[in-house]
């Protein structure tokens, strides 16, 4: 600091943006210097001192302090002044520079800076003031000082360090990261660089993928690969129905108490008499296929039903009845799946010429369970109207699952099977109420429905032979 100002920072004869830049970069700067005494001796000496510059030497300090190297040269010929009358007290001599100087060491006596301590090396034990810039007045003030005696710090009552930054306690003596960094293994730059670049090259090539993937399939959608023209299908004449009797025990005494509903006793009941029926077929490119005709005059093609046709179109499995496509030409609208010529469950069950025996039943039983895994886990995720007559089985007895998506095309499942009321017990129980009570049977899920579907195709498997007994039908529909 330039004759220790309180303002050093402050040039008169410099701009007012520079003395601001100046002072900012001040702000973070604490200085040390020799500590000044405070009293009127002190005061007076600084008086006669800035007097003698002026008169004599024709400088003016202005607002700037004595610099301490005045005081400590005036301390140091007195220093000398008593050395040297010591020296002379016991006899020396004013040349004996030896002498005197020894006469300097180990002693203490009180100058214009305040005491002055010379230990036994001549070195003098000196105080130091600590200066900060008080960011209110924009002045350096004392705010500690070190008594070099006492070898400690005290703090001036009432100030405090403005710590740069805006920290509370001082920097730590040496950096985080050490003075040239080597402490912080930092990335390199070429290193983050690549890293980058590349999580960008990620991030475009999976962007890209998913672009990639929705227009594919939306070329898919458009495409309506499973689309057919009502010219390429040759219908077979209906073969009309036949019925047959059911062969089953009744096993419910009628003698014991009822401890079922009426509801489920009435089901029971239908169970004496079944019909057959035979799907309309016809041929498309050399296959023989069964066509279900729509009962609507026209479709409207919008991207949930092209979506959902493309998906059944897509869908293969040993256990899933092979969709061909849709015809959707005005007042020609139809479906084409697999034909499976020997018929559905229901048709196998109600025949009496034929007799399963347990391993055959396992075998059908394990179609239906891989079949449905199979539908839950694709995109269709569940059938929505699991029967026994749905269950079809073709020429080399293997049960496939059939009627599953397009809801909405299939018509009611309250109506899909209103001529074999007999066998409504075979249908998921969500399917056979009223309006009122389906509201609230909206609280389970889809998959409980469709699980006793399930059950009730498995269940007509294992007591196919016999009217399924009133206990179990209780324990099914709780």
């Amino acid at each position: 600091l330039k004759n220790a100002s309180s303002k050093p920072w402050e040039s008169k004869n410099d701009t007012q943006d520079r003395n601001e830049r100046a002072k900012k970069a001040y702000g973070a700067l604490l200085t040390v210097t020799a500590r000044t005494p405070n009293n009127d001796a002190y005061h007076n000496f600084s008086y006669e001192v800035k007097k003698m510059a002026k008169e004599k030497f024709n400088y003016t300090f202005g607002n700037e302090a004595v610099s301490t190297s005045v005081t400590a040269f005036y301390d140091a010929v007195l220093l000398y002044g008593l050395a040297l009358n010591q020296t002379l007290a016991t006899g020396g001599n004013q040349t004996d520079g030896a002498a005197i100087v020894k006469a300097m060491w180990n002693r203490t006596f009180t100058g214009i800076t305040g005491d002055v301590n010379i230990d036994s090396n001549g070195d003098r034990i000196a105080d130091y003031s600590l200066l900060d810039m008080d960011p209110k007045t924009n002045e350096f003030k004392v705010v500690a000082n070190y008594i070099g005696v006492k070898q400690s710090l005290e703090y001036v009552p009432g100030m405090s360090i403005h710590w740069a930054g805006g920290r509370t306690t001082p920097p730590p003596d040496t950096p985080t990261c050490g003075f040239d960094n080597s402490k912080c293994q930092t990335i390199p730059g070429y290193a983050v660089l690549s890293i980058v670049l590349s999580l960008i090259v990620v991030i475009l090539f999976i962007a890209s993928l998913f672009i990639y993937r929705h227009f594919k399939l939306e070329a898919e959608i458009a495409s309506m690969t499973w689309k057919i023209n009502y010219k390429d299908i040759i219908r077979i004449p209906s073969e009309g129905f036949k019925t047959s009797m059911m062969s089953l025990i009744q096993r419910r005494n009628s003698q014991r108490p009822s401890v079922i509903s009426d509801d489920i006793g009435s089901m029971i009941s239908q169970c004496e008499y079944g019909r057959q029926m035979f799907s309309q077929t016809a041929f498309y490119k050399g296959n023989k296929v069964a066509l279900k005709t729509l009962k609507r005059s026209r479709l409207e093609l919008k991207r949930p039903l092209l979506l959902e046709f493309k998906r059944l179109k897509d869908l293969h499995h040993d256990h899933l009845v092979r969709f061909y496509g849709a015809c959707v030409e005005a007042n020609y609208c139809c479906l084409l799946t697999e034909y499976c010529p020997k018929g559905s469950l229901q048709d196998i069950l109600e025949n009496d010429q034929i007799k399963l025996d347990w391993m055959f039943r396992y075998s059908l039983m394990h179609d239906i369970i891989k079949g449905m895994i199979y539908l839950h886990s694709s995109d269709i995720r569940s059938h929505g109207g699991l029967k026994s007559s749905n269950c079809v089985v073709d020429s080399r007895f293997v049960l496939k699952i059939a009627d599953f998506g397009i809801r909405s095309l299939r018509g009611n499942p309250e109506e899909s099977n209103s001529d074999s009321d007999s066998h409504a017990y075979w249908k998921a129980f969500n399917t056979q109420l009223d309006p009122p009570n389906k509201a609230k049977l909206m609280k389970f899920h889809l998959d409980t429905c469709i699980a006793f579907s399930s059950r009730m195709c498995l269940f007509s498997l294992l007591t196919y032979d016999h009217c399924p007994p009133p206990f179990l039908f209780a324990i099914l529909s709780l």
